[in-house]
């Protein structure tokens, strides 16, 4: 689904409303107590069927990296569902696992013949101290390679997304630690903090990952960029683990949340904190800047990540007791013209004073659909049929958990404006009711991110 961004008060968001569509006719009472549509056609055994999860894997782009797919079994052991599938030269992979799950946990792993991007803008040095690559280059990560996230599987939803990075390894690890318990809730409570602790923006961790290798889209939002900064970060910091690379900067990370459940901004016991992989992102950005023609956005990225390294706000829960090195009195004036030496400048210097900023608007989201032409058994459905939509919205990817509700009353009507969007950004999805009360399943879900 492709859908147009605009940066001002208007926002055009499309649902694409492939609808299984409301059960065959027959009055109301002939629905499911969950108001979901039942179909005529007899179910499937639900041990034949499988859905199917997608996503990328980057850290840069991996290809030919090894995705496998795992459960909790009812002993708290993981148990390896479905065949795995390898990745393409976009990093993309295609799996399909047993319907019935919940929650999937998605390994990806290196052997031989898996090769990483380099997104690190002084270049990569090859696994074992072999080769290095250039900004670009694909080269060997080594055979330790390990990037994990976790999925909530809705067999009623259509494919489900899940990608491999960093920043989701790290979000799996806390998520392990501290919130296994709280199944989906808990997965995006360790997303939130994984986000404050990186300087990110809400939703950050689950964006689709930008490669930043390629030339970088004029629309990109800055969500998707800062995300994709911090990420590449990591493989920046590589070469203070000769022996492990990439994957030694991660664990490094990991090794934090399993011992303390948090992450430091410092650095602590030879172990980078997150205030180290911030001003590597900005660094990242300061040179992209130089021929990108998104450069006001990048430099924008870069001074945010660094203008909140003492934010408490944006710190997770750690407190602001680690104040920037260097003299109280120096100030910084106007915005750096060239890249910092190195990201030991970004953490000592002080932050420069932002800039007083407007309020920020409101903005409207127009949704537009097409009417589904069939039920969920074949039998054509007819526009005058259709009663009502129903469109739910709010900050959160899960329909369930999307605090605003709207009634179509126009069974007819092909679109509609949500307004007072305050930025940030939103998920819309959308369900169908017929004249006999009839739902059908909700639609994929449309997402919109209002910037200033």
């Amino acid at each position: 689904m492709v859908v147009a961004r605009l940066t001002a008060a208007l926002l055009i968001a499309t649902l694409s409303l492939l609808l299984g569509a409301c059960g065959g006719g027959g009055s109301g009472a002939g629905s499911s107590s969950s108001g979901t549509s039942a179909s005529s056609n007899t179910p499937e055994p639900e041990e034949d069927r499988s859905v199917t999860i997608s996503g990328y894997a980057v850290k840069g782009v991996i290809s030919e990296g090894i995705v496998t797919a795992w459960v909790l079994d009812s002993e708290g052991a993981f148990v390896r569902v479905g065949e795995p599938v390898r990745s393409d030269e976009r990093g993309y992979y295609d799996l399909a696992v047993p319907a019935g799950q919940d929650l999937i946990k998605l390994e990806l792993t290196s052997d031989g013949n898996t090769r990483m991007r380099c997104d690190a803008v002084d270049g990569c040095q090859g696994y074992g101290g072999s080769g290095a690559a250039a900004f670009g280059e694909d080269f060997w990560p080594g055979p330790n390679l390990q990037l994990e996230t976790i999925v909530a599987i809705d067999d009623s939803e259509g494919p489900t997304s899940g990608h491999l990075t960093p920043l989701t390894t790290l979000s799996t690890t806390l998520f392990e630690v501290t919130g296994a318990g709280n199944g989906w809730q808990g997965v995006e409570q360790a997303q939130r903090r994984v986000e404050a602790w990186f300087g990110l923006q809400a939703g950050a961790v689950a964006v689709t990952p930008v490669d930043i290798t390629r030339e970088l889209p004029a629309d990109l939002a800055v969500t998707d960029l800062e995300a994709a900064l911090v990420n590449s970060a990591f493989l920046g910091l590589a070469e203070e683990f000769p022996v492990e690379g990439v994957q030694g900067v991660i664990d490094a990370f990991r090794h934090q949340l399993m011992s303390t459940g948090e992450i430091a901004p410092d650095d602590a016991d030879g172990q980078p904190g997150s205030d180290r992989i911030r001003a590597r992102a900005a660094i990242h950005a300061y040179t992209l800047a130089d021929g990108e023609t998104n450069t006001d956005t990048l430099l924008s990225a870069a001074e945010r990540l660094v203008g909140t390294m003492d934010d408490p706000v944006n710190a997770g829960t750690q407190p602001d007791d680690h104040p920037a090195s260097g003299d109280e009195d120096a100030t910084t004036e106007g915005e750096p013209e060239t890249a910092p030496e190195s990201e030991q400048d970004l953490v000592q210097q002080p932050a420069p004073e932002p800039t007083p900023e407007p309020a920020p608007e409101t903005a409207v989201a127009r949704l537009s659909w097409q009417a589904p032409l069939t039920r969920e058994n074949g039998n054509a459905l007819s526009m005058g049929e259709i009663d009502r939509y129903i469109v739910r919205y709010g900050t959160q990817p899960d329909v369930d958990q999307m605090t605003n509700e709207v009634i179509v009353e126009d069974g007819q009507a092909m679109e509609y404006e949500v307004t007072d969007l305050q930025q940030g950004t939103w998920y819309f999805a959308m369900r169908t009711v017929d004249q006999n009360g009839l739902e059908s399943a909700w639609s994929e879900v449309a997402s919109k991110t209002v910037v200033r």
